[in-house]
């Protein structure tokens, strides 16, 4: 059972019914899930800020905050969560309704055991194939597709709740020297330190992406102004940190631009872009 636990991963279980809260976390735990439960949206919030789940099963009707909102608000926690609605109100919620609100599923009620497991490894099998398509095959972060997807919905959901979103454009400095000095695959280990790089100084909800050779890209999610002075100067010190702690034979910096705002993707990519190029500007000078 240890193996298959380990294998499965974990489970949230959100409904107020606490009949089907109690069935459904039996039959997780048989099959060998770790399942954790919540009768209400704000207890199922507070689980989400401290363990990471793999799926949400969650009620959409439910006293208080209900399974749409608590859909989006668990998408911002843990945008790799795979979501699965269930409902016993299949007249008044559709499918495309689930789906809009970031589900990766959508079950009515009642239903069997039987079924549930079929979906739960169809939304599993079905977002391994998805992030084959959108990740970098090097570092394994987003590619230019990904990015472009889940940029596309952060905007969408910051002009909804009428922000702006912040964008950094980080571009690794003197890639085509450490390539022609030291050779490709070198360069790819480059490649490979600035990605981890990233992922140390970003959270798991932020976007990171790499969107050409040496080009990165990385949206945080909800920061402000004084957040991103912090996070830049976060970011270049971590890159300090990296190079006297790994004994490489080239010396990784980077430049960074930032822009901000809600028009489009393509638009605020363009901006901060020419942040970078800027910055870049400015180094070559000293």
């Amino acid at each position: 059972m240890t193996d298959a636990i380990q294998t499965k991963g974990a489970v949230l279980v959100v409904d107020d019914e606490i009949s089907i809260v109690n069935m459904l976390q039996e039959i997780l735990t048989y099959e060998g899930y770790r399942c954790h439960t919540a009768t209400r949206g704000d207890a199922a919030l507070e689980l989400l800020n401290t363990i990471s789940f793999d799926v949400m099963l969650t009620d959409i009707s439910m006293p208080g905050i209900g399974g749409f909102e608590l859909t989006e608000k668990a998408k911002k926690i843990n945008p790799r969560m795979l979501v699965i609605m269930m409902t016993g109100f299949g007249d008044e919620f559709s499918y495309d309704s689930a789906i809009e609100s970031g589900a990766s599923d959508f079950i009515r009620k009642p239903f069997t055991f039987t079924e549930l497991m079929a979906r739960i490894k169809n939304v599993k099998m079905q977002e391994q194939l998805r992030m084959m398509s959108v990740t970098d095959e090097l570092t394994g972060l987003f590619n230019r597709r990904g990015f472009f997807s889940l940029a596309e919905q952060q905007l969408k959901l910051a002009r909804r709740n009428k922000k702006e979103i912040f964008m950094l454009y980080i571009d690794v400095n003197n890639l085509k020297e450490i390539n022609d000095r030291l050779g490709h695959h070198v360069g790819d280990i480059a490649l490979i330190d600035t990605a981890n790089v990233l992922r140390t100084t970003f959270r798991e909800p932020d976007i990171i992406a790499r969107i050409g050779g040496d080009e990165f890209v990385v949206i945080p999610v909800e920061p402000d102004a004084d957040n991103m002075k912090t996070i830049i100067r976060r970011l270049q010190e971590n890159f300090e940190r990296h190079n006297g702690s790994e004994k490489r034979s080239f010396f990784l910096s980077v430049c960074v631009g930032v822009s901000e705002g809600s028009s489009s993707i393509d638009e605020l990519l363009a901006e901060a872009d020419k942040s970078m190029f800027e910055q870049k500007k400015l180094r070559r000078k000293k």
